[in-house]
């Protein structure tokens, strides 16, 4: 057999083995597997791949958690039996987000402590918007709420009231339209949980003035930033936490999604970063683009899909593992990040109502 030819079978025999390896684990839920992994990696302290450049080292990190977060409240709503352990680490990482250490990156950059500025309009809209949801996940699973929830829900939602534009700011002279879809995620949570309607003026004038001056003309989809225009990976992230603000602006939000950034080929599904004719390049929050398809945005993309129960998930999953590979419980070619987000993402689902009634705020 020349060399060539052996060089043939050998890659067939790969391709084979691939082709099972994704079946059996396209097959197989691993959720509960997945959120272990993350849960020790997180729990020593360790970040995985993150970028060493101030602010995005902080800002990876945090995120890892608010995902493993959100990944863990969706597996307790899908799994109430099992509620007890998702409670219990849901708070420890809460905790985590909301020690000074894991916002220093986030004070560096405002030169001020976000809670030495409640009273005051700084922006910290990433930090607080991301620590709000997460104290939102915690209350709705039934821990009783952190006392620190309240006073940063009420110090986001006069800021957006104050705002002309509806939007503040994520660091000093950075305002993004995706920091403060979380951030309203973290103010409606608030309400959701605690039965209250003290900030539904302020979701419905922030989705009204969302709709009328932040959605791009081209794509029908939410700009990434004032002056710029709608992104892929902005625009999926947006699919992640949208339902919990508004599920009809969240499903015309989805659906654009799909009809301009959608990509598929021979079953799998993926997310472009740029609308159709844009040639933009891969940064930070894209990640790497390959041939204009950006990881992130497919991983937050498989979200909308999985709270709507829908089966063109399982053409992301397939995207997922042909490029990620699973082994142990995550992908091998993915940073942690990115584990965080395809398992919150995946695990999607809605909640309606808290696990249990709660002690007031």
């Amino acid at each position: 057999m020349s060399k060539l030819k052996r060089m043939a079978v050998g890659l067939s025999v790969l391709l084979v083995v691939k082709l099972v390896h994704v079946a059996i684990a396209r097959s197989t839920d691993d959720s509960l597997d997945r959120l272990v992994y993350l849960g020790s990696r997180i729990d020593s302290g360790a970040t995985g791949l993150a970028p060493s450049t101030p602010p995005f080292d902080g800002e990876w990190r945090n995120e890892t958690i608010l995902m493993t977060v959100l990944a863990s409240a969706n597996l307790a709503f899908r799994h109430p039996a099992h509620v007890s352990e998702r409670r219990a680490e849901i708070h420890r990482w809460v905790q985590l987000l909301g020690d000074a250490a894991h916002r220093q990156f986030e004070t560096d950059q405002w030169q001020s402590d976000a809670f030495d500025t409640l009273e005051s309009s700084e922006g910290h809209a990433g930090y607080l918007g991301q620590l709000a949801l997460a104290m939102g996940a915690e209350c709705m699973v039934g821990h009783d709420a952190d006392p620190r929830y309240a006073g940063i829900v009420k110090a986001l939602a006069r800021r957006i009231d104050a705002s002309p534009t509806a939007l503040i700011q994520t660091y000093p002279g950075e305002t993004y339209v995706p920091d403060n879809v979380v951030a309203m995620a973290g103010i409606s949570l608030f309400d959701r949980c605690t039965g209250s309607l003290e900030h539904r003026p302020t979701i419905e004038r922030w989705v009204a003035t969302m709709k009328a001056t932040r959605v791009d003309r081209t794509t029908g989809v939410l700009v990434f930033a004032p002056e710029q225009g709608a992104r892929g990976s902005g625009a999926a992230w947006n699919a992640l936490y949208l339902p919990f603000i508004d599920e009809a602006f969240a499903q015309e939000q989805h659906q654009r999604l799909i009809d301009v950034f959608e990509v598929s080929w021979l079953g799998c599904r993926s997310t472009r970063e740029w609308p159709p004719g844009v040639d933009g390049e891969g940064d930070i929050d894209s990640g790497p683009l390959l041939l204009g398809v950006s990881m992130s945005a497919t991983g937050f993309a498989m979200s909308a899909l999985a709270w709507r129960d829908r089966p063109e998930l399982e053409g992301y999953l397939l995207t997922a593992e042909l490029f990620g590979t699973t082994f142990n419980g995550s992908y091998l070619a993915a940073p942690l990040v990115g584990d965080a987000i395809v398992l919150a993402a995946r695990t999607a689902t809605p909640w309606v109502k808290p696990l249990e009634s709660r002690t007031s705020l």
